[in-house]
């Protein structure tokens, strides 16, 4: 009975933890720039349930999964009232635009109509003194009307420019806002996936490099969360400062980075190598217990574009041509 017993707890925590993950699948799809974060906070949830976990712990993973749940709804809530409230504004000045532009319509149109009547009239005039008069006067005023037209015209579309031209910073700044990790500044994972899945599809030459930082685990059970995420926010500076600024260097999740490049094997293989030389070294980090400087390595794995390749297939290269890099590391401490 004890052995069924816990059996049945196993399976049950089994069941616990793999509701995060599918809760996390869920947000990052329902709303993508709110979902990633939650994606990583479930997945790190998870990994505090294991065998040896207490009822204590049990307790405390379910409160903080409430808690980001909370804070995935609020940011959710928030990003999709913000967007409706930008597409509603941008109507309301197209609308007013296409209004502004029927009235003064409407109102030359009443004036041609008038001057319409007025040559009408000087038809029916005989002295031809009075005709030439007449229509000179006609076309004086047909000029003025056609050059106000002119003048309004290209007012209302300067002003129509510039107001689209302002929301079309904001949205932009938004999906800047949507497109970044929230720890690191970098890439997130979603629009790393675009950008593979975009290279791919146009069968344009690029590489990719897997970055996983050794020992990060060790750093957060020793010293906390807190270290563990300025950490990576440090470190990811220092990789993009390593790469160039048309190159996508993005955080995939956890301590994993992807870099999407330009270039062959040979390019990004060299450019693999400055991380060791520019990106691993000393860090300070700020920690529970004081300042602690700590030795930061990391692995890398690279894998370039071939025919038929797929995200999926170059990404799978890449990550176990890093777990070889890591191994090597190891027997190299261990030697």
């Amino acid at each position: 009975m004890e052995v069924q017993a816990e059996e049945v707890l196993q399976s049950a925590l089994k069941s616990f933890a793999d509701v995060f993950v599918v809760v996390g699948e869920a947000g990052a799809q329902a709303c993508p720039p709110a979902g990633d974060d939650l994606k990583e906070s479930l997945l790190n949830l998870k990994l505090r349930l294991n065998a040896e976990t207490s009822a204590t712990t049990i307790t405390e993973t379910e409160k903080l999964f409430a808690t980001e749940l909370h804070t995935w709804s609020e940011r959710a809530a928030q990003f999709y009232r913000q967007k409706t409230e930008e597409v509603r504004e941008i109507l309301s000045i197209v609308a007013k635009a296409a209004s502004q532009i029927g009235e003064r319509d409407q109102a030359y149109a009443k004036q041609f109509g008038k001057l319409t009547e007025r040559l009408q009239g000087t038809a029916k005039l005989n002295d031809l003194t009075t005709i030439r008069r007449s229509l000179a006067a006609n076309v004086v005023e047909l000029e003025t009307c056609v050059t106000k037209m002119v003048r309004d015209g290209n007012e209302s579309v300067a002003e129509l420019r510039a107001q689209m031209s302002v929301y079309k910073d904001r949205l932009e700044a938004v999906e800047r806002i949507a497109a970044e990790d929230q720890l690191t500044g970098l890439t997130n994972r979603r629009m790393i996936e675009r950008q593979l899945e975009l290279n791919t599809a146009q069968a344009h030459p690029f590489s990719v490099i897997y970055i996983d930082l050794n020992g990060f685990k060790q750093v957060n059970d020793t010293y906390g969360h807190q270290a563990g995420d300025d950490l990576l926010k440090q470190f990811a500076g220092e990789l993009r400062a390593a790469f160039r600024t048309t190159d996508w260097v993005g955080r995939w999740g956890g301590d994993e980075f992807i870099v999407v490049m330009d270039g062959d094997f040979s390019e990004a293989a060299t450019r693999a190598e400055r991380i060791a030389k520019w990106v691993d070294g000393e860090y300070t980090l700020t920690t529970t217990s004081g300042v602690r400087k700590l030795q930061v390595s990391a692995a890398c794995g690279v894998a370039s574009w071939q025919s038929g390749d797929t995200p999926a297939s170059m990404l799978q290269r890449a990550d176990e041509a890093m777990y070889q890099n890591k191994a090597r590391m190891k027997q190299t401490v261990n030697a």
